[in-house]
């Protein structure tokens, strides 16, 4: 057979995967390149596509509500809080501030480095040490209308271990009842129960189990000065 003729595909019989038997023709081998090269071309497995997709902007960080409230009374940025800054973040049900004595009270407890001022560590200990105490205040309020009473106060003195008569509650009551409402407001009620435990810890300084004292006047004045 000479180059210029035709090539003329003979049958050939093959097996299909159903036992079927199939006719295919013999191709020549430039059309077996040709298939192969088709096959090597479009059975490959497909390139993954670098496609760019936007990034997501990283979540916010959560803020913390107590942070909030510190930094906003934070007035100079420094990171510390003064009695007078400290007071604008510590308000009553009615939205009256803290009363003086009381924030110097919380300075004096919760100060840990002496520095007259309160940091947010010590900002925080200071706020769930006041939840704490606002959940007895709560507890006494029986009438609900976030002052205490006379009664209330009596009843809460008792639930604190102290028997004290009534003339003496209510010397007491009188005397942090500060605004004349005759009614004590949280911040003095936190005021006189502190007051009163850390008077009762200096006296049990010097008690001998029999309810009474004996003391110079130095070890009291020491006590006094010490409690301001």
């Amino acid at each position: 057979m000479s180059p210029s003729q035709s090539v003329h595909r003979v049958p050939v019989r093959t097996q299909s995967l159903t036992g079927v038997q199939q006719q295919h023709p013999v191709q020549s081998q430039q059309q077996q390149q040709q298939h192969l090269s088709y096959r090597a071309q479009y059975s490959s497995p497909p390139q993954t596509l670098n496609r760019q997709h936007s990034a997501m902007p990283p979540l916010p960080a959560p803020i913390d509500p107590l942070y909030q409230i510190f930094s906003s009374v934070d007035k100079d940025g420094i990171g510390k809080l003064s009695a007078s800054e400290l007071r604008s973040a510590l308000v009553n049900f009615d939205k009256t501030k803290f009363d003086p004595e009381t924030i110097k009270l919380m300075i004096k407890l919760f100060d840990s480095d002496g520095s007259g001022t309160i940091d947010y560590t010590e900002f925080k200990r200071l706020w769930n040490y006041l939840g704490e105490w606002l959940e007895r205040f709560q507890q006494f309020d029986l009438d609900h209308n976030t002052t205490i009473s006379i009664d209330e106060f009596a009843l809460a003195l008792q639930s604190f271990g102290f028997q004290f008569s009534p003339s003496f509650v209510r010397f007491m009551f009188n005397y942090y009842d500060k605004r004349g409402t005759g009614s004590i407001s949280f911040d003095l009620f936190v005021q006189a129960n502190i007051t009163l435990q850390r008077i009762h810890d200096a006296f049990r300084k010097y008690d001998r189990g029999q309810g009474t004292i004996q003391i110079s006047l130095e070890d009291l004045l020491t006590e006094v000065l010490y409690l301001k």
